[in-house]
C-alpha cells in the first residue's frame, strides 16, 4: 500500500512538470495577466470626392506665354470641383457612356488601372460623363482659378519648379511612362486641395480655344489644361498653360474632371 501510494505521488509530480509547472490539479499558479493591447486607431476619414471652392477674383494668364497673354482680371462664382481626375473605375460605372479608345497607353481595359485617370476620351465623351452624374466640365477660367488660387502662383503648389510634385516625365530622365494613380502626389495639390492639377493628364474644359483678346471667337477646338505624364518641360505644367484639341480627338495624354456650380 505504501509503495503504491508513493508511485501515485511520483506520477502526479511528473505530470505536473510535464505541464510546465502546473500543480498536481492541472492549475497554473501565479499566471500573469496578458499585457494590455493598444486600442485600435480609427482609420483616417476619406476626403470628400469634391472640393468646395469659394468664388473670387484672380489674375488669369501669363505675359511670358504667348497663348496666355494678356494677364487679365477674372471673377468666378463659387463651385465644387472633383478632387481627382475621373478614374477608369468611375467611368466604367457610367452605363450610358461610350467606350474610350484602347491603344498602347490607354487605360481602358487594362488590369491594375482602375484608380488611374480615364484617358483616350474625347470632349464629347467627357461632357456626356459629367452630365450623367449631374455635373459639367469646368470653363478654363474656373479651372485656372482652382489650380492657382488668388496669389498668382505659377504652379498648383507654388512657384518652385516641378520635381517630384507631379506625374510627369522629368525631361525624359525618369518615370513614369504612363499615367499614375490619381492623388499619388499630395505635395502637388492646389491651394484648394485638388490633386493632379499639373501632370498626369491634360484635362478637357468646356471653353472654345480663343485668344484672350478675342474671347467670343467661333473656334470649335476646346481648351485643355494642366500638362500630362509625357511632358518634360516645367513651362508645360504651369497653371496658365493652354492646349487645344478638336472635340473628337482622343489621346492617351488627355482626361478630365467635373464641376458642379454653386
Amino acid at each position: 500500500m505504501f509503495v503504491q501510494r508513493a508511485c501515485l505521488m511520483t506520477v502526479a509530480l511528473a505530470l505536473a512538470f510535464a505541464w510546465g509547472g502546473n500543480d498536481a490539479r492541472g492549475e497554473k499558479p501565479n499566471k500573469r495577466p496578458p499585457a494590455p493591447q493598444p486600442a485600435p486607431q480609427p482609420a483616417a476619414p476619406a476626403l470628400p470626392p469634391m472640393v468646395s471652392i469659394p468664388g473670387g477674383t484672380f489674375q488669369m494668364g501669363a505675359d511670358d506665354i504667348d497663348a496666355a497673354k494678356p494677364v487679365h482680371s477674372v471673377t468666378v462664382a463659387a463651385f465644387s470641383m472633383d478632387r481627382n481626375e475621373v478614374t477608369v473605375a468611375a467611368y466604367r460605372g457610367c452605363t450610358s457612356c461610350s467606350a474610350p479608345d484602347t491603344g498602347e497607353y490607354c487605360n481602358w481595359g487594362k488590369g491594375g488601372r482602375d484608380n488611374h485617370p480615364i484617358n483616350c476620351v474625347d470632349w464629347n465623351q467627357a461632357t456626356a460623363y459629367c452630365s450623367s452624374v449631374g455635373k459639367r466640365l469646368p470653363t478654363e477660367e474656373e479651372w485656372e482659378y482652382a489650380a492657382r488660387g488668388t496669389d498668382g502662383r505659377q504652379y498648383p503648389w507654388g512657384n518652385t519648379e516641378p520635381s517630384t510634385q507631379l506625374c510627369w516625365s522629368r525631361n525624359g530622365e525618369g518615370k513614369p511612362n504612363s499615367t499614375c494613380s490619381v492623388g499619388s502626389y499630395p505635395a502637388g495639390r492646389s491651394p484648394f486641395g485638388l490633386n493632379d492639377m499639373a501632370g498626369n493628364v491634360w484635362e478637357w474644359t468646356s471653353s472654345p480655344y480663343c485668344s484672350y483678346s478675342n474671347p467670343g471667337c467661333t473656334n470649335s477646338d476646346r481648351v485643355l489644361r494642366g500638362g500630362c505624364w509625357g511632358v518634360g518641360l516645367p513651362a508645360r505644367v504651369r497653371a496658365s498653360i493652354r492646349l487645344d484639341f478638336a472635340p473628337t480627338d482622343r489621346y492617351s495624354i488627355v482626361g478630365f474632371r467635373c464641376l458642379r456650380a454653386g
